[in-house]
Formats: structure tokens, C-alpha cells, sequence
């Protein structure tokens, strides 16, 4: 924490005083929920927070743990366009957390950004496996599924290198 009271982690301060977020010194328009969840999560970087943890942090309980979801994605959303993408992470059948590691160099950015572009595309390969197995007929499934089954594996055989 700065002497402040701000909070700094990598290009993003979050200003408590003053209720604002600011990502490379300009302001990253939130609500307050918003705001709840990146203040929350910047408090901790590198720590994850599940859905009803970020819903305990807040007064009354404004929201759900299903709202979570929906505010974490408008949330990343809005810190792209404000030049932080990548910083909330989802931690897989967990919660969330704030990137914690500095800004890293163009090239190590690019091929984090290419590692994270080819784990989704395995995640949505697996998952039209899946669709594939469950629709058409027996042949059809078959056909499907090992063109998709060929892709996924030829997409983790790229992560793992």
C-alpha cells in the first residue's frame, strides 16, 4: 500500500480516498461494485477470492455470487479498454485474483498472450468434442468428433511446448 492509502499493483492504482481506479495515471470509469471488486482483489494481489468471498466484502450483501460473474466481465472489460488487459484472472472452478507480476516485455506479453489464446481455443476444442459426441448420427459424430479430438490435441501439443 502507498503511504497514501492507494493501492499500486503493476500500471493499476486504485485510490481509496477518492473511490477511483486508475490504470497507467488515467481513471477507469467503475461503479461502485466494481470498484468493491478491484479494491478487494488489489488488497491481495496474486491471492484468489471466490464469488461468495467478494460478496462477503461488501456491505448488506449488495450482490450475489452469480452477479460476480457478470461484474468481473464487464470489469476486465473496462480495464482493455484502458490499456490492463489480463488482469483479473480466473482461477478455474476457484475465484478470481489480481495479477500480481510487474508489466512484462512486449515479447514475453505477446507470448503469455498467445499461451492464453491457445488454452481457450483447447477449452472450446474439448467442448465441441463434447457437442459433437452428443448430436447426429453415429458416423457423423464419429467424423466430428476426430477432426475435433485432431485439433485439440495438435492445440495442447503447442502449449506444452
Amino acid at each position: 500500500m502507498l503511504p497514501s492509502g492507494n493501492i499500486r499493483v503493476g500500471e493499476l492504482e486504485v485510490r481509496l480516498h477518492e473511490h477511483a481506479v486508475l490504470v497507467h495515471g488515467v481513471e477507469v470509469p467503475l461503479s461502485s461494485r466494481e470498484f468493491n471488486i478491484v479494491m478487494t482483489l488489489a488488497e491481495h494481489p496474486g491471492w484468489v477470492f471466490s464469488a461468495d468471498q467478494l460478496c462477503a466484502d461488501t456491505e448488506a450483501g449488495d450482490y450475489s455470487p452469480e452477479s460476480v460473474s457478470v461484474l468481473v466481465s464487464r470489469l476486465r472489460h473496462k480495464l482493455a479498454a484502458s490499456g490492463a488487459p489480463d488482469l483479473v484472472e480466473t482461477v478455474r472452478g476457484v475465484g478470481y485474483r489480481l495479477h500480481s507480476a510487474q508489466t512484462p516485455s512486449d515479447e514475453s506479453s505477446e507470448i503469455a498472450r498467445t499461451s492464453r489464446e491457445l488454452r481457450d481455443a483447447s477449452w472450446l476444442l474439448q467442448e465441441a468434442v463434447i457437442e459433437a459426441e452428443r448430436s447426429g448420427s453415429l458416423d457423423q459424430q464419429r467424423a466430428v468428433a476426430d477432426v475435433l479430438e485432431q485439433a485439440r490435441r495438435s492445440v495442447y501439443a503447442r502449449l506444452a511446448e
